[in-house]
């Protein structure tokens, strides 16, 4: 059977997934078991500790503790018989089984991760951690690195400009001089910018579609007025069951685990930002994958493939599109951030050098970065400055650190964010501007040669050959 879609939305369909009869059997093996991201995540009191250790030269272990080893190893032994006994079901469709097969490798190499965590065995957590994300790619590290460095060469081209600004400007240009790349590997080309974005925003294309019976005030959009949209989109327009819930903090996510949207409990968007990350990026991207998934003809696909994390780049192309051009995108907040994600992953996994480096160095490069970037908001209060940039040095770090114990190496995940949004752009030039889209019909890779062609055979994407 061919699946197509109406819309966003995959029909219903009296067809059966061909894994439906194994898919309860696999969803029992996690019942209870959170995302590894959030087990690893330290307490309040340990980020804490980790700011006030930080800035003194103190190494943070950000090692996870409140966890049952025990409950763990069962999960792993339970995972392995299951594969053993998919692998020897010679009924069952072997591209589904292939599918299944890498899903559960990951699945027990993210339970290694957390119990070699847990043991303080760095060398098997960052074995675990490789084999999943794989090593930081160099060349997009190095080209991060260029695109902070050229904002610092702007910064110190402005006349009479304030000498805390220049300093921090001038030593970022002096940490960076030897690890400069080419900052355009990161944009895409302005015609195919531009192409994507007309397919996103056409009437009846993507955004027409997500936003169909939503009225956006332009004007900022507070919690009172964002969370009732929302709710809108993921009831009415996703057909979805999720809840909305108030998290801590300022992210926006979707937490599978508890089938919840996680809405800061205070925000103020500018609209472009609140249609792009609130609606694009989680609900019409991350939602709407897991609803076309359950919807299509293999249920994995409503919880992820193995690697699927890389499709974050794909979700950050719905949040660039709300912009007339890439490089109103590259001036936001958000745009730092996805590099400062990935610089300081690279740089604690010695990308580039002979080894790692632990924590406090780490933390005395980023911040570095930080510091700079905040002088240019309070360029004559060199207290305020280096106070804000602290925080935001520690926040981050506390975030891709997360699981090690300080001495070298990072947790790998977030640098998917960047590597992924390279590579999709990539594959929207090679493949066209639809692939963006069948990104939508499930929780896989859109760059993934396994995944396309496993789920070509299955039916699930068309075959463009």
């Amino acid at each position: 059977m061919k699946y197509e879609r109406d819309g966003l939305l995959l029909p219903k369909t009296a067809q059966m997934p061909i894994d439906i009869e194994i898919f309860d059997l696999f969803q029992h093996t996690h019942k209870g078991l959170r995302e590894t991201y959030k087990v690893l995540t330290p307490n309040s009191d340990k980020k804490q500790e980790a700011a006030e250790s930080w800035p003194l030269g103190k190494n943070v272990d950000l090692r996870v503790d409140d966890i049952d080893i025990d409950d763990l190893l069962s999960r792993q032994d339970s995972l392995r018989d299951f594969k053993k006994d998919l692998l020897s079901d010679d009924d069952f469709d072997q591209d589904a089984k292939q599918l299944y097969r890498w899903k559960i490798n990951e699945d027990i190499a993210n339970i290694n991760m957390i119990v070699t965590s847990k043991a303080g065995d760095m060398r098997n957590f960052h074995r675990w951690n490789e084999f999943i994300y794989g090593r930081p790619n160099e060349q997009i590290y190095r080209a991060a690195l260029d695109w902070v460095a050229k904002d610092a060469e702007n910064l110190l081209a402005v006349d009479n400009q304030s000498p805390i600004v220049s300093s921090s400007a001038e030593k970022v240009l002096y940490l960076l001089k030897d690890k400069r790349g080419d900052s355009d590997l990161l944009v895409p080309d302005p015609e195919l910018f531009e192409t994507v974005r007309k397919d996103h925003m056409k009437p009846l294309g993507y955004y027409s579609l997500l936003l169909a019976g939503v009225e956006i005030p332009d004007q900022k959009i507070t919690k009172d007025i964002g969370d009732k949209i929302v709710k809108h989109v993921v009831k009415e327009n996703l057909k979805s069951n999720y809840k909305v819930a108030t998290t801590d903090g300022t992210t926006w996510g979707i937490s599978h685990f508890n089938e919840e949207v996680e809405t800061p409990s205070k925000y103020n968007l500018p609209v472009q930002r609140f249609k792009g990350l609130a609606l694009g990026h989680e609900i019409g991207s991350h939602l709407l994958e897991k609803v076309n998934g359950e919807r299509g003809p293999l249920l994995l696909a409503s919880v992820g493939l193995d690697r699927h994390e890389f499709n974050e780049g794909r979700a950050i192309i719905r949040e660039q599109v709300q912009y007339e051009a890439f490089d109103e995108f590259g001036k936001l907040v958000r745009w730092r951030d996805i590099l400062r994600r990935h610089i300081a992953i690279s740089y604690a996994s010695g990308i580039g050098e002979n080894s790692p480096r632990d924590s406090v160095n780490v933390y005395n490069f980023m911040n570095a970065i930080d510091t700079m970037y905040q002088s240019k908001l309070t360029p004559d209060d060199m207290d305020t400055t280096n106070s804000k940039a602290a925080k935001k040095t520690s926040a981050l770090l506390t975030r891709v650190l997360k699981g090690t114990d300080g001495n070298g190496g990072a947790y790998l995940k977030d640098k998917v964010y960047l590597e992924g949004l390279v590579s999709n752009w990539l594959t929207a030039s090679e493949k066209g501007v639809s692939s963006i889209s069948d990104g939508d019909l499930g929780k896989f890779d859109i760059n993934n040669s396994r995944h396309i062609s496993s789920l070509i055979a299955i039916g699930l994407l068309p075959n463009n050959k």
